[in-house]
């Protein structure tokens, strides 16, 4: 992504807006070429010599950036450079206590310093700074064309003004069921403290709380917070409006995107968004002796209006043919949770399982008269309490039926 000191920017009336390019220039397109074939020509080489070519004009560091991030560099040495630096250091040291008559030049104690390592004096001149960043060999670039490198600037630059987002509002409709389902879980995925109003059928409004306005990890979480822009733009009717703190001073503005700007996403759409400790889970649950079956795979379920759940797993058992749901509260504001909680105590279905973090500090009484089941969890759910809760629902719904 781009630093704060990359990205262009222009004000009007307390609005941000980023000095896009445009992406079908012939001039921009030859730029992207040039910088293109800057890196690839630089592989096998130190990193200073990378940086001496591609340093230039904004624009030009800018989209320099995103090709570096997509090169791997790593230290060549046949010594470790620690080490030999250790050895050389200690060699000058004892080369100025032993000097009669004259001060030892740099090159005899390079030469010495080889001696004592079997190797030539070459060697330790490449070797002795081949850690540090600038002397990094260049080892691979995954390239690009210069389309997507031109596209991915105009990300890059919408991503970098999220980053100071305090709060964010994101108005979307007319999307499949499967594209929805992408969107929440992609907001799952990367922990965004999320509330949601509307309805499958005519869209919904979703409010997300932005970094500036998360205390604790405001850096990690506005990576996440931008990481999440690409799912949205591989959406067709939508509109973006955030509340960003820009500046030194962090002057309150207004930024606004929507699908009609054009902005492409530079990833395919990832599907299913699922975290390890969610595959984990879905492990340890099928080494269970039991008839339940579990799935990631599951729909949406619309809350009356209020929001929207999103199981994180299903289960169904074959011998009765009923189905549960389970959601895990993890990584929520506190002001959300009693958000959640509320909807939920309203229009919950009977058959779910609201899996609770203890870090989270909800207390017993705020989670009474919710529907279905509760459990509480320490680091992660457990596979056999769940297990026990879904057969706690299934007795509690055949002793209804009597």
């Amino acid at each position: 992504m781009l630093t704060a000191d990359l990205v262009q920017v222009k004000f009007g009336r307390e609005l941000v807006e980023p000095r896009y390019i445009r992406t079908d220039r012939p001039e921009d397109l030859d730029l992207a070429t040039s910088l293109i074939a800057i890196v690839e020509r630089n592989v096998g080489r130190p990193q200073r010599d990378l940086d001496a070519d591609l340093t230039e004009f904004l624009l030009h560091r800018g989209l320099a950036k995103l090709l570096v991030d997509r090169c791997e560099f790593e230290t060549r040495a046949d010594v470790e450079p620690v080490d030999l630096r250790r050895h050389v250091f200690e060699t000058a040291s004892r080369a100025y206590r032993e000097a009669t008559g004259h001060t030892p030049e740099r090159s005899e104690i390079l030469a010495e310093a080889a001696r004592g390592l079997g190797c030539d004096v070459d060697a330790v001149e490449r070797t002795l700074f081949a850690d540090l960043k600038d002397e990094q060999i260049l080892t691979r670039f995954r390239s690009v064309t210069p389309s997507w490198l031109l596209d991915r600037y105009n990300v890059a630059l919408a991503q970098a003004v999220l980053l100071r987002a305090s709060e964010l509002l994101v108005e979307i409709r007319g999307q499949s069921a499967a594209r929805y389902r992408e969107l929440f879980r992609c907001m799952k995925f990367f922990r965004l403290l999320h509330e949601v109003e509307g309805y499958a059928r005519t869209g919904y409004r979703i409010r997300l709380d932005g970094p500036f306005s998360v205390i604790r990890s405001s850096q990690r979480y506005g990576l996440q917070m931008a990481s999440f822009l690409p799912a949205l733009l591989h959406c067709s009717d939508w509109e973006l409006e955030a509340e960003v703190l820009w500046g030194p001073k962090r002057q309150r503005r207004t930024f606004r995107l929507a699908a009609e700007l054009g902005l492409r996403p530079y990833t395919q759409a990832r599907g299913q968004w699922i975290p390890d400790e969610v595959q984990w889970f879905e492990a340890q649950f099928r080494k269970l002796e039991t008839d339940w079956e579990v799935s990631s795979d599951a729909e949406l379920v619309d809350l009356g209006g209020q929001g929207v759940l999103i199981p994180d797993f299903v289960f169904t058992h074959p011998p009765s043919g009923r189905v549960a749901h389970l959601e895990i509260l993890g990584f929520w504001r506190r002001g959300a949770v009693d958000s959640r909680l509320a909807v939920l105590r309203e229009r919950g279905p009977a058959n779910l399982i609201l899996a609770v973090s203890k870090e989270l500090h909800v207390g017993e009484g705020r989670l009474d008269d919710l529907p279905g089941q509760v459990y509480v969890f320490r680091s992660a759910p457990v596979a056999r309490e769940v297990a026990k809760r879904l057969d706690a629902m299934c007795a509690s719904s055949d002793r209804g039926a009597e």
